[in-house]
């Protein structure tokens, strides 16, 4: 379970790159833990980890990205253009940064650390990212819109309890590892993002539609900070392997492996994750003042 944090965790409304989100800080040394979440998520998803970096004396940040949470719509067009112009806004206010991201946000994390040339971001972190999955659910998407499919299925007279139901199921056997139980207040975050059935239809379509967006992956990756790249080892969303690839994509990385951890290591084992933070934080500072 998430521990109370509400004595430490501040929520606030910021902009960057003209969309308006909800932030959730703690004070602390920097330079700030940046935390990104995964697709269909939210801030919220970090408040363990936030916490725990708090009590270290660390300073952090986790935000709502575009078209989640508390934040503002995204616009019609492309996804990933979005979602890069707001981690590079969001960056550069509040830069340095150790930049951590789990999922979509990873993937996103990737794109903001490969085009940083002012060395604002002093390390990377990403935990299951996505884009290297080569599983057959993958291999569909990457194929078809699948426009039809989602059109019939928003306008399924399906009823919103129901809905419901499903989403908390999905959640606590998808995105939770093996053996750990699901936090009722994360489940009511993922019950506010998917209410009904045309809400589950439209975010399907943005995940294919992404997805369509990098058919190549993330092609010839350089990344110049630290990176660590993290997977957990019971992810029933996206392979350990898709891990490994990007780890060998990267020169130089760091790889771990949370054996019990699902698809957010960052709800099943916050004071593991948080421990990997502190180690990068560490390093950083070493490599800077080296420098």
């Amino acid at each position: 379970m998430m521990p109370s944090d509400h004595s430490v965790v501040t929520e606030s409304t910021r902009v960057y790159a003209g969309v308006r989100t909800r932030e959730l800080s703690v004070d602390g040394a920097g330079p700030t833990v940046l935390l990104l979440h995964g697709y269909c998520d939210s801030a919220d998803t970090w408040r363990g980890v936030l916490t725990r970096l708090a009590a270290a004396g660390r300073r952090a940040i986790a935000v709502d990205l575009p078209g989640f949470g508390l934040a503002d719509s995204r616009s019609t067009g492309p996804l990933t253009p979005q979602f890069d112009a707001f981690a590079e806004a969001l960056v550069d206010a509040q830069g340095p940064v150790v930049l951590v991201g789990n999922s979509l946000g990873a993937a996103t994390a990737l794109h903001a650390a490969s085009r940083d040339r002012t060395g604002r971001i002093r390390a990377l972190v990403t935990l299951d990212e996505p884009l290297l999955a080569h599983h057959l659910v993958a291999r569909l998407v990457r194929r078809s819109e699948f426009r039809r499919f989602f059109d019939v299925a928003g306008a399924l007279p399906v009823p919103d309890r129901m809905v419901r139901r499903a989403v908390a199921l999905g959640v606590s056997r998808f995105v939770y590892g093996r053996g750990h139980r699901a936090d009722p207040a994360f489940i009511a975050t993922a019950l506010r993002s998917v209410p009904n059935m045309a809400a589950a239809a439209a975010r399907g379509r943005d995940a294919v539609r992404y997805a369509r967006e990098h058919v190549s992956g993330h092609g010839n990756l350089t990344v110049s900070c630290p990176v660590l790249v993290v997977h957990g080892g019971k992810d029933r969303i996206i392979p350990v392997a898709a891990g490994r690839d990007l780890h060998a994509q990267l020169p130089g990385s760091a790889f771990v492996v949370l054996p019990t951890a699902g698809h957010c290591p960052q709800l099943d084992e916050p004071d593991n994750v948080t421990q990997l933070l502190l180690g990068v934080l560490e390093r950083a500072g070493n490599h800077e003042q080296a420098g």
